[in-house]
């Protein structure tokens, strides 16, 4: 950007005319370019927001695929258990031991152990499924400070616009009062 200082010194060369069309000319460069400074930090803001927002989908349909996966994966495992415990009735049964005392602990503790076996899985695809739904959760909660933080930089832009238009205004001021004190001066 221009210098407003090689700007006045403008005037001692005799390029007075040039001085304030320069001034001008460069505040409404710097006014242009913080503007679009702004338009594009708010579009960046968006496509950010954007993007956190497919990730919150992935994760969520993650999240839905691990919730299935368990449920899939207990159904398989109690289908084997009952499967287990009938095999554990067929083997008493066929040596003619009766379902009291020990075998009965037996198979009361082997379907205790496939439960438990059961829930856990479930369990642990709660766990990985409420993981997947945070991380959901916080890219969309990135996605709305990106999309703030743009709209927060565009208004900064507009109002360092505002500034650099001010500044400018007042500089041509101060080199038409130059060029007039210089005018006064060779008269």
């Amino acid at each position: 950007m221009f210098e407003l200082i090689d700007l006045f010194s403008i005037t001692a060369t005799g390029l007075e005319p040039l001085v304030i069309p320069a001034i001008i000319a460069a505040g409404t460069i710097q006014v242009v370019s913080t503007i679009q400074q702004g338009r594009a930090a708010k579009a960046q803001g968006r496509a950010q927001a954007e993007i956190a927002a497919r990730n919150a989908l992935l994760a969520e349909r993650q999240a839905e695929e691990q919730r299935v996966a368990a449920v899939a994966a207990a159904l398989k495992q109690e289908r084997e258990g009952k499967a287990l415990k009938g095999r554990q009735r067929a083997l008493f049964a066929k040596s003619g031991v009766e379902l009291r005392g020990t075998p009965l602990s037996v198979i009361v503790e082997t379907a205790q152990n496939l439960e438990a076996d059961r829930l856990t899985i479930l369990r642990e695809g709660a766990i990985r499924a409420g993981t997947s739904q945070a991380q959901a959760d916080i890219f969309r909660a990135q996605g709305v400070s990106a999309k703030a933080r743009g709209r927060a930089k565009k208004r900064a832009s507009i109002l360092s616009a505002v500034g650099t238009g001010l500044s400018t205004v007042g500089s041509v001021g101060v080199a038409q009062s130059e060029g007039f004190r210089a005018f006064r001066s060779k008269g």
